[in-house]
C-alpha cells in the first residue's frame, strides 16, 4: 500500500507538466468523418491515475462515499443519458467517458487529500508546478527563434496558422494544438504568481485575519517562491502569455486579474494589490516590441512597427489601427524605376495586414447556428441533440463544410447538445463548486481561476485540449482541504 500511496503522489507531482503536453506528442489511433480518435499524455495521465485512485479508494473503503454525494452526479448521468438520442452516439461515449475520468479524479483528489499531507509533498508540488511552466515559457520563446530562422514545422512543432507567415512574426503554441491553448495552459501559473506579488509580502501564500472572515480556515501553502523569485516568474509568464496572440487567453487573463483586485482590496480594504498592473503593462509593452522585432527580423517585408501595429489591431479587434498606410509610407517609390532591386523585394508579404476578422466572425457564426437550431422544436429545445452531436447537427442543417466542424463557444456546444435541461444541472452544479470553493481557505486562487477560466470557454469546446480547466481548481482545493481521516 505504501508503494501505491507513493506512486499516486508521483503521479499528482507530475501533473502540471503532463497538462503542457496537450497535443504533442499525440498517438493517432485514425479517424472518421466526425472526429480523429488520438491519445494524448493527460489523457494517459488520467486513465492511469485514475485505475490507481480506484484502487486506493477500494482498499481504503471509500468508494461508498460517492453514492453519498449523488448531487454532484446528475449532471454526468444526464449527459451520459443523452448519447441515447445523440446525433454522434461515438463521439457522445467518448465525451462521456472523458467526463466520468475528470469526475473520478476530482472525487479521488478530496477523498484521498490525506496523501498529500506528507510532509514536504505541498513544497515539492509547487517546485513541479512552477519549474515545468518555466521551461515550457523558454521552449515557446525557442520555437518563435526555430521558426524566424526557418526550421520546419515538423521540428518546431509550430502549427500551421502560428507561424511568422501569418502576421510577420510567429506565436507559439508550445506543446499544444493551438496557441489558445497555450495560453490557457498559462493562466494558472501567471494568475497564482500574480496573486502572490499582489498580495502577500514575503512571497508566500499566508491569508491574513482579516483575509480568512471569507474562508473556512486559514493556512500557509508553503508555495517556496521568495519575492524576487515570484515577480521573476510573473513577468515571464505574463510576456509568454501574451505571446501566445491567443485573444481568449489574454482577455481572460486581464478579467481575472480585474476580479482579483477588487475582491483583494474589498477583503483588505488595502490598495497595494494594484502592484500588478505597471508590471502587466510592462510585460505587454515588451511583447509588442518583441513582436515588432521579430517582423524586422523575420522573412517577411514586414518592419518592426508593422508588427507592433498590427498586434494591437488584431488584438483590440480593430479599435485600434495606428497602421501606416504602404501607399503614403512609400510615395515616390515607383519613380524610381532605374533603381536596382533591394533585399526587401526579394522578401515575402505576410498573409494578414491586422485584425483577423474572419476568425471573430467564425465563432460567431458557429455560436449563432448552435442557438438555431437549438430552437428548432420543443424536444431540442428542453433536451438537446445528445452529447457529441453538436458537429453532426450544424452539418446536417447545411450550417457547417464538416462533421467535424466545432462551435467554438463550450457554452453554446452544451446548450445544443444537452439542452435546458442540461443547462439547468451545469447551473446546479456550478453552484455546488461555487460553495465548495467559498469554503476552501484557497477561495483567492481558485476563485479567479474559474473566472479566467470561464472567459475562455466562450472561445473554444471540447474535453480533451481542455483537462487542466477541470483537475486544476479541484486539486488546489484538495492540497489545502481537511482531512477527514488518518493517512496511510
Amino acid at each position: 500500500m505504501v508503494r501505491i500511496s507513493k506512486f499516486y503522489r508521483f503521479l499528482v507531482y507530475i501533473l502540471p507538466a503532463v497538462l503542457f503536453f496537450s497535443y504533442y506528442p499525440v498517438i493517432s489511433l485514425g479517424s472518421n468523418a466526425s472526429m480523429n480518435f488520438e491519445f494524448s499524455l493527460p489523457l494517459i495521465w488520467l486513465i492511469i491515475f485514475d485505475v490507481l485512485a480506484f484502487v486506493i479508494l477500494i482498499k481504503k473503503k471509500l468508494m461508498s462515499g460517492i453514492l453519498k454525494k449523488w448531487q454532484w452526479l446528475l449532471l454526468p448521468i444526464f449527459i451520459t443519458v443523452s448519447i441515447l438520442w445523440s446525433l454522434n452516439s461515438l463521439r457522445g461515449i467518448l465525451t462521456a467517458g472523458i467526463l466520468w475520468l475528470i469526475y473520478f479524479a476530482v472525487y479521488a483528489f478530496w477523498n484521498l487529500r490525506s496523501l498529500f499531507s506528507e510532509f514536504g509533498f505541498k513544497e515539492k508540488f509547487w517546485k513541479v508546478f512552477f519549474a515545468s511552466s518555466l521551461v515550457v515559457c523558454v521552449w515557446c520563446l525557442l520555437q518563435c527563434i526555430l521558426d524566424l530562422v526557418g526550421v520546419g514545422r515538423e521540428a518546431s512543432l509550430m502549427c500551421a496558422g502560428c507561424t511568422y507567415k501569418m502576421f510577420g512574426f510567429p506565436h507559439p503554441n508550445g506543446f499544444a494544438i493551438e496557441p489558445q491553448f497555450m495560453g490557457n495552459l498559462l493562466l494558472a501559473p501567471t494568475i497564482i504568481s500574480g496573486i502572490l506579488i499582489a498580495t502577500y509580502p514575503s512571497g508566500t501564500f499566508r491569508a491574513t485575519r482579516a483575509e480568512s472572515s471569507c474562508h473556512s480556515e486559514y493556512i500557509a501553502t508553503n508555495i517556496p517562491l521568495s519575492k524576487v523569485q515570484a515577480i521573476s516568474l510573473f513577468a515571464v509568464f505574463t510576456v509568454t502569455l501574451f505571446l501566445t496572440f491567443s485573444r481568449g487567453a489574454i482577455y481572460a487573463f486581464i478579467v481575472a486579474m480585474i476580479f482579483m483586485t477588487a475582491m483583494k482590496i474589498v477583503q483588505t480594504k488595502k490598495w497595494k494589490v494594484l502592484i500588478v498592473w505597471p508590471m502587466i503593462l510592462l510585460a505587454f509593452i515588451f511583447t509588442l516590441s518583441l513582436q515588432g522585432i521579430m517582423a524586422q527580423v523575420g522573412s517577411t517585408k514586414d518592419t518592426y512597427m508593422d508588427g507592433v501595429t498590427k498586434a494591437l489591431n488584431h488584438l483590440s479587434l480593430g479599435v485600434i489601427d495606428v497602421r501606416v498606410d504602404e501607399n503614403d509610407d512609400r510615395q515616390g517609390d515607383a519613380e524610381k524605376t532605374d533603381a536596382l532591386p533591394s533585399e526587401d523585394d526579394a522578401k515575402e508579404e505576410s498573409i494578414f495586414d491586422g485584425y483577423v476578422e474572419e476568425s471573430t466572425g467564425t465563432r460567431m457564426r458557429l455560436t449563432n447556428a448552435a442557438i438555431e437550431i437549438w430552437q428548432k422544436d420543443f424536444g431540442t429545445i428542453l433536451f438537446g441533440v445528445g452529447i457529441g452531436g453538436a458537429g453532426q447537427a450544424l452539418y446536417a442543417n447545411g450550417l457547417s463544410s464538416a462533421p467535424k466542424e466545432i462551435i467554438q463557444n463550450e457554452y453554446a456546444s452544451l446548450l445544443l447538445e444537452i439542452g435546458l435541461a442540461g443547462i439547468i444541472l451545469v447551473i446546479f452544479t456550478m453552484v455546488l463548486v461555487i460553495r465548495a470553493v467559498m469554503k476552501s481557505s484557497v477561495m483567492p486562487i481558485v476563485s479567479t481561476l474559474i473566472v479566467a477560466y470561464g472567459i475562455t470557454l466562450l472561445f473554444f469546446s471540447g474535453l480533451p485540449n481542455a483537462l487542466h480547466i477541470y483537475l486544476l481548481p479541484a486539486l488546489f482545493i484538495s492540497l489545502y482541504g481537511k482531512s477527514s481521516y488518518r493517512k496511510s
